[in-house]
């Protein structure tokens, strides 16, 4: 199983070359395995990348990134045929029941609160978390009352402080925005794989966004990654992405997170989440539905 995280930066170029790839800089070449690639982020414009390896890192499957002038991830590499029956699952996928994506977005609802009310405990900041808690209580089959926004405004200003936005231009969603594009490709690339469409979406319907089933299915894993980014940022002076800062950005991806009573590396356990979901939208199979939860050891 593919495990690495490849982060690129200053290469001059990158090619192929048999199933590897070389990246190329003014002193040196490294040569890595496309098998044991899961994510590779491509962080300079300069760089010059070929299309023989872009076309072997689709064929392969691997989450390819690229970031632009400003260091943020913009765009990712999505395979157009992963899956042999596509048409099929697309038209699947048009008619899910209505009835069971609702309660679908409703669960993902609850394990987010769940997951904030986790991470808030882990950092020992829990002035909220009754607060988090009933709401939690009081939430509807389909979220009616928002419990998502108003839990979510709640909890990220106790975990970065009273005066914190989210998407205001700053460190914390730098960071925050950083990650969540990584997971967020994932996600969509496991969408493909399994024949379905991304921008289709159970709750995100937005008709300029092609990742609306992404942004349905990322929701637990945002607290997740929101603990790794305060602790990145607890003793962090710059107010700008650093390598330093990008580099354990993207190691989040390595952590561990608990599903089904096992532990994986965050970037394993997304294929086995998202098939989870298909498994009660194709079929129903309520017992199917897992979701991955905070792992501190």
């Amino acid at each position: 199983m593919a495990f690495r995280t490849i982060y690129i930066e200053k290469a001059l170029r990158v090619k192929l070359d048999l199933n590897n790839i070389v990246v190329y800089y003014e002193d040196d070449n490294y040569y890595i395995s496309i098998d044991e690639i899961s994510t590779i982020i491509f962080d300079d414009p300069r760089c010059n990348i070929s299309l023989r390896l872009l076309s072997k890192l689709c064929e392969s499957g691997v989450n390819v990134i690229f970031n632009n002038a400003s260091h943020l991830p913009i765009g990712s590499l999505q395979t157009l045929y992963n899956h042999t029956r596509a048409s099929k699952k697309i038209e699947l996928q048009m008619h899910w029941n209505d009835h069971e994506k609702i309660f679908l977005w409703t669960k993902i609802v609850e394990q987010k609160i769940s997951s904030q009310i986790a991470t808030l405990k882990a950092v020992e900041i829990d002035d909220k978390v009754c607060l988090l808690n009933d709401m939690l209580k009081d939430m509807t089959i389909g979220d009616l009352t928002n419990k998502e926004g108003i839990a979510s405004r709640v909890y990220f200003r106790e975990l970065f402080g009273n005066t914190f936005k989210r998407f205001n231009e700053d460190i914390v969603n730098y960071c925050l925005n950083y990650i969540y594009q990584i997971i967020r490709s994932k996600i969509a690339q496991e969408i493909v794989a399994s024949g379905y469409v991304p921008a289709i979406g159970i709750c995100h319907k937005n008709e300029f966004n092609c990742y609306n089933l992404a942004d349905d299915f990322i929701e637990p894993f945002r607290p997740i990654c929101d603990y790794y980014v305060y602790h990145i940022l607890s003793d962090c002076v710059d107010d700008y992405l650093t390598p330093s800062i990008k580099r354990e950005i993207i190691n989040i991806l390595n952590k561990n997170v608990y599903f089904k009573s096992s532990i994986y590396k965050i970037h394993n356990v997304i294929s086995f989440y998202v098939q989870s979901l298909f498994r009660f939208l194709e079929i129903g199979d309520i017992d199917a539905i897992a979701f991955p939860t905070l792992c501190i050891l």
